[in-house]
C-alpha cells in the first residue's frame, strides 16, 4: 500500500521542478529556442499553415508545437514560459494517461508507481526546460494508447474518436511515429493473447477517417508552401514535395539515406 501523502508529495515536488524551470531557466539552444522563435514568428505573420523560420521556409518538424505556442504567446505574452506551457500541460496529460492506462491492467499501486516513475524522470524534466516536440509527442501517443485500450474494454465511440483524434494531433506534432508506436503496442498485445479478430476490425477504416481529416489543414499548408512550388532548397537541397517529406522522408528518411 503506497501512502497517498507520499504519493502527492512527490507529485508536488516534481510540479514545483518543472515550475521553477519553466520561469527560471532561460531557453536553451539550439532547438528550444529555434521553435520559440518559430511561434512568436507565426504569431506575428499570422501564418499558421505555412511555417517560416526568420523569413524563410522552414521544413523540418510539424506545425503542433508552433500552433500551441504561438496560441499561448497570444494569450500570455511572448514570454519563455509561455513558450513552455502547452508542452508542460501535455506533460500532465501523459503523467496522468499513465496512470489510467497502468489501472486498466493491473492493480492500483503499479498505477501509481508508473505514474510516480514517468514524473520523476529526469528525461521529463529536462524536455520540459528544453522544450521540443518530444513533449507533446509523448502526451498525444499516451493520451491515445489509454483512449484506445478503453475503448476495446468499453465498445465507447467517444474512446474510439477521443483516440484517433490524438493519434492525428501526434502527427502533426512529430509525423507519422505517433501512429506506428500505437499499432507496435497492440498488433502484439493481440497475437500474445490470440485475439485475431481485434487485428481485423472494420472501425479502423473510420479511425483512418478522422487521421487523414484532421490531418488535411497541415497537408494544405504544405501543398501551397512547397508542392505548388518544387525545387525550394533546403538545407540546400531541392525539396520536390512537401507532403512526401512528412510522412515519409522525415522519418523513414533516416534509413534510406533521404534525410541525411
Amino acid at each position: 500500500m503506497i501512502p497517498k501523502n507520499a504519493t502527492y508529495l512527490v507529485l508536488f515536488l516534481c510540479c514545483i521542478a518543472y515550475l521553477l524551470g519553466m520561469f527560471l531557466v532561460p531557453l536553451m539552444d539550439i532547438d528550444a529556442a529555434q521553435y520559440a522563435s518559430i511561434s512568436r514568428e507565426m504569431l506575428q505573420r499570422k501564418s499558421y499553415l505555412q511555417v517560416f523560420d526568420l523569413g524563410k521556409d522552414y521544413l523540418d518538424k510539424p506545425p503542433m508545437l508552433f500552433w500551441l505556442s504561438a496560441l499561448s504567446m497570444k494569450v500570455f505574452g511572448i514570454y519563455d514560459w509561455a513558450y513552455r506551457l502547452p508542452s508542460f500541460l501535455f506533460s500532465i496529460l501523459a503523467i496522468y494517461s499513465t496512470f489510467r492506462l497502468s489501472l486498466l491492467f493491473y492493480k492500483k499501486e503499479i498505477a501509481i508507481l508508473s505514474a510516480l516513475v514517468l514524473a520523476s524522470c529526469q528525461a521529463l524534466f529536462l524536455i520540459n526546460h528544453d522544450v521540443r516536440t518530444d513533449t507533446m509527442l509523448m502526451g498525444w501517443v499516451i493520451f491515445s494508447l489509454l483512449q484506445l485500450a478503453e475503448w476495446y474494454t468499453t465498445k465507447s465511440w467517444l474512446n474510439f474518436l477521443l483516440g484517433f483524434l490524438a493519434i492525428a494531433g501526434g502527427m502533426m506534432t512529430k509525423g507519422p511515429i505517433a501512429l506506428m508506436v500505437p499499432a507496435f503496442a497492440f498488433v502484439p498485445h493481440f497475437i500474445l493473447r490470440r485475439e485475431w479478430k481485434q487485428l481485423f476490425r472494420i472501425e479502423y477504416i473510420a479511425g483512418l477517417v478522422i487521421i487523414g481529416l484532421t490531418l488535411l489543414p497541415m497537408s494544405w499548408g504544405l501543398y501551397q508552401q512547397y508542392d505548388l512550388h518544387p525545387g525550394k532548397l533546403i538545407n540546400n537541397l531541392p525539396i520536390k514535395s512537401g507532403l512526401r517529406f512528412y510522412y515519409w522522408t522525415q522519418s523513414f528518411g533516416r534509413f534510406t539515406g533521404e534525410n541525411y
